[in-house]
């Protein structure tokens, strides 16, 4: 049950209303920042909520049991905190909010909680960003329960989910090492000269960048070939740059056989049915004995 201060609920009982939203946003890289839709910025609990660029919030609609609330926030686009590529670069993807309501006024009356959850789609237009605000009941949404797969379901070590059900059963630090760009040829290719590893050992691996534009961010590797010559699934928007550092870790193909046993002598942990009956096994007429 939502509780709102005395204070704010006296302003709220008052003929004069001096209310506007506070929104504070907190990045997955560890980031904070805060708006307001008031004209002037403010600052509650030692935190300062900018009204430059400022934030609209749209209608917002909430209900009882497990919908999703609905909410869009839009700003100025003017460079200073939505960036095109930070936007670009996911560095905006599923960053924690908090939407409150306050007295301009007086601050000390206290705030309202209205709604808190994940980011959604950003979308840049030409003078403004539009930000989709998804409420927590959207977890609620997420399938539960695992379908029957051939390749494996778990992350490989929990890397980069890390969320403390390592299914998969290796440590990501045994098979993490990292290194330093040498030649690039493009933001999606670029050779590591000093990176061991045989050909492919690193395909399908996650990159992190440790130093350089793109510091915090992480790309999966498409290919890999003997020499540390590298090739990310997706060109990043900020540019590469020759002694840019990164950790990565090992890649696997979620096969049974030339990943899990093989490759890592782990498969009393594969997480899939590679033996399972295809649908040809299963409606394929039956066999007479002669």
């Amino acid at each position: 049950m939502k509780t709102i201060p005395v204070d704010l609920a006296a302003h709220y009982a008052g003929t004069a209303h001096t209310v506007a939203f506070g929104l504070r946003i907190e990045r997955t890289d560890g980031e904070i920042f805060g708006f307001t839709s008031h004209d002037r910025s403010v600052t509650i609990s030692a935190q300062v909520y900018d009204a430059d660029p400022g934030v609209a919030v749209s209608q917002l609609v909430t209900s009882a049991g497990f919908a999703v609330d609905n909410l869009e926030l839009t700003t100025l686009d003017d460079g200073s905190v939505f960036t095109r590529d930070d936007v670009l670069s996911k560095r905006w993807d599923n960053a924690a909010f908090y939407l409150f309501k306050f007295n301009w006024a007086d601050v000390t009356d206290g705030i309202e909680p209205c709604m808190s959850g994940t980011f959604g789609m950003v979308t840049l237009k030409k003078q403004s960003v539009v930000v989709e605000l998804r409420g927590l009941q959207q977890y609620f949404q997420q399938p539960v329960g695992n379908p029957s797969t051939k390749t494996c379901r778990a992350h490989f070590a929990d890397f980069p989910t890390q969320n403390g059900n390592n299914r998969c059963g290796l440590v990501a630090a045994t098979y993490t090492t990292t290194g330093t760009i040498t030649s690039v040829v493009s933001n999606q290719d670029f050779t590591a000269s000093a990176l061991a590893g045989a050909t492919d050992y690193y395909t399908e691996g996650v990159l992190t960048w440790t130093a350089g534009n793109n510091i915090g961010l992480r790309q999966k590797i498409k290919t890999h070939t003997l020499g540390g010559v590298l090739s990310l699934s997706l060109p990043m928007v900020l540019t590469v740059q020759v002694g840019d550092t990164f950790s990565i870790i090992a890649g696997c193909r979620k096969r049974m056989n030339e990943d899990c046993s093989t490759k890592f002598s782990n498969q009393l942990n594969f997480q899939g049915e590679p033996h399972r009956p295809t649908t040809d096994d299963l409606t394929k007429n039956p066999q007479t004995s002669v």
